[in-house]
C-alpha cells in the first residue's frame, strides 16, 4: 500500500488497479481500497473525487468499444480538470476549497464571492497581453476576410451542392430529402447534396442553425463548419459557426453527438484510423471551440431544459431522500450528477421545485442539505459530508 501514499487525485485516476476497482466493482478490490482509506484518511477526499470522475466516464461507455476511446476520454477529463483547477487558483480560491455556483458568481467555501487578486505588476502585463490578443484577433479576422477560398468557401469548393442563404431577418426552415429539418438563422448559409449517398449525409454550415436530424443508423449525419465536424445519427442540436467569430459552439438538446476538429477528422478519414479525436456531447451539454487556442471545452448549457419524456417529473418532494431528488433531476435533464448515494439517501428533503430552472433547483437543494455543487467538464459534482438533522 505504501506506493499510493504520495498519490494525488490525478495519480489515482490513472492507476490501473484503481480504474479496475471503479469499473468492475470487485469485492476484493473494494476491501483493499476501504482498508487503504481507513489507514490513510488524509487521502480520502482525493480517492472519492477520483472515483466519482472515473465513474462518470465509465457510465458513458457501458457497451463494448475500443479501450483506446476510454483512455482518451480519461486523459481529456484530466486535462480539463487541471485546466479548471488552474483557473480556480488564479481566481483566488484555495486549492481544495469547495465551490458553489450562484447567481452572483463563484462562491468559495467561506461564502465569499471570489474576486481576482492582482500583484503589482499585473497591470503592465495585462496591457501587454491585451495588445497581443488584439493583434492576433485582428490578424485572424483579416485572414478570414481576405481568404475567400478558406473556411466555408473552401469546404464547398468543387462540390456539386445546393446552397440555401438566409438574407432575411427571420429564421427559415429547410427540409432535407432524408426528413431532417434545419432552422437556418439570418445571415447564415447551408450547402448540401441534392441527394445523399448511401453511406452518409453531409452538410456544410456558415452561421447559426438548429438541426432536427432524422434517424438513420446506417447513414451518420455530418455538419461541417470551418473548424469542427459534428457527427450524429439522429438528434436535435444547435451550431453557431460564424466565419468572423472567435468561437464555434455546438449545443445538444436531445440525443448524443460527437464533435471533431476539422483537421483531425480529415486525417482520421484519410487513414481510416479508429482512434477517436472527438468529444461526446449529451443533452444540455455544449462545446466551445476557441479559434485562437484551437481548444475544445465541454460545459453545460446556460439554461438546461427538461428533455421530453413519457413520464415527466413533478419535482414535488415530501421527506424524500436527497439521492432520489438528485436522481429525478438527473433523469429529467439527462445530465450526469455525481454524488455519494449512501450519504445522500440519509438526507430528507421537503421542497416544491417545479417551475424552477435547473440551477435554481440545485441551489435550493444544496441549501437544504448543506451541500455544495460545481460544474465540471459538462457534469455536476455534489459535495456533502452528510446531514446534521
Amino acid at each position: 500500500m505504501d506506493q499510493y501514499q504520495e498519490y494525488t487525485l490525478e495519480d489515482f485516476v490513472l492507476d490501473a488497479r484503481f480504474q479496475g476497482w471503479v469499473r468492475n466493482r470487485e469485492a476484493t478490490d473494494a476491501v483493499f481500497w476501504q482498508q487503504y482509506i481507513d489507514a490513510n484518511p488524509a487521502q480520502a477526499v482525493d480517492i472519492q473525487s477520483a472515483r466519482k470522475l472515473l465513474d462518470s466516464v465509465y457510465r458513458h461507455y457501458r457497451t463494448d468499444i475500443d479501450e483506446a476511446e476510454i483512455d482518451l476520454e480519461i486523459q481529456g477529463l484530466l486535462e480539463r480538470v487541471r485546466a479548471e483547477k488552474r483557473q480556480v487558483l488564479r481566481g483566488g480560491i484555495e486549492e481544495g476549497e469547495l465551490l458553489t455556483v450562484s447567481g452572483s458568481g463563484v462562491v468559495g467555501e467561506s461564502g465569499r464571492v471570489v474576486t481576482l487578486a492582482r500583484p503589482w505588476y499585473a497591470g503592465v502585463w495585462v496591457k501587454v497581453a491585451a495588445c497581443a490578443v488584439l493583434a492576433i484577433g485582428l490578424g485572424w479576422v483579416a485572414w478570414q476576410y481576405y481568404c475567400f477560398n478558406c473556411g466555408y468557401n473552401g469546404l464547398v469548393s468543387g462540390k456539386e451542392l445546393v446552397e440555401r442563404v438566409n438574407t432575411s431577418e427571420k429564421q427559415q426552415v429547410i427540409r432535407l430529402m432524408d426528413g431532417t429539418q434545419v432552422v437556418l438563422y439570418p445571415q447564415s448559409r447551408l450547402s448540401f447534396a441534392e441527394t445523399f449517398p448511401a453511406d452518409q449525409r453531409t452538410v456544410y454550415l456558415s452561421g447559426d442553425a438548429y438541426f432536427q436530424v432524422a434517424k438513420d443508423p446506417k447513414r451518420p449525419f455530418l455538419v461541417h463548419t470551418t473548424d469542427l465536424v459534428t457527427k450524429v445519427l439522429g438528434t436535435s442540436f444547435f451550431v453557431r459557426a460564424r466565419d468572423a467569430s472567435d468561437k464555434t459552439l455546438v449545443e445538444v438538446r436531445e440525443g448524443k453527438v460527437s464533435v471533431f476538429k476539422q483537421k483531425e477528422f480529415a486525417v482520421r478519414k484519410n487513414v481510416q484510423s479508429k482512434m477517436p479525436n472527438g468529444m461526446v456531447l449529451t443533452p444540455n451539454q455544449k462545446l466551445i471551440f476557441e479559434h485562437a487556442s484551437s481548444e475544445m471545452r465541454r460545459t453545460l448549457s446556460d439554461n438546461p431544459e427538461i428533455v421530453p419524456s413519457d413520464n415527466p417529473k413533478t419535482f414535488e418532494f415530501v421527506n424524500t431522500p436527497a439521492s432520489s431528488v438528485l436522481s429525478d433531476i438527473e433523469e429529467a435533464y439527462q445530465i450526469d450528477i455525481i454524488f455519494d448515494r449512501d450519504v445522500m439517501k440519509g438526507c430528507p428533503v421537503t421542497a416544491s421545485l417545479g417551475g424552477q430552472p435547473m440551477f435554481s433547483k440545485l441551489s435550493i437543494l444544496c441549501e437544504v442539505i448543506e451541500a455544495r455543487y460545481e460544474v465540471l467538464d459538462g457534469k455536476i459534482v455534489i459535495y456533502s459530508k452528510g446531514c446534521k438533522s
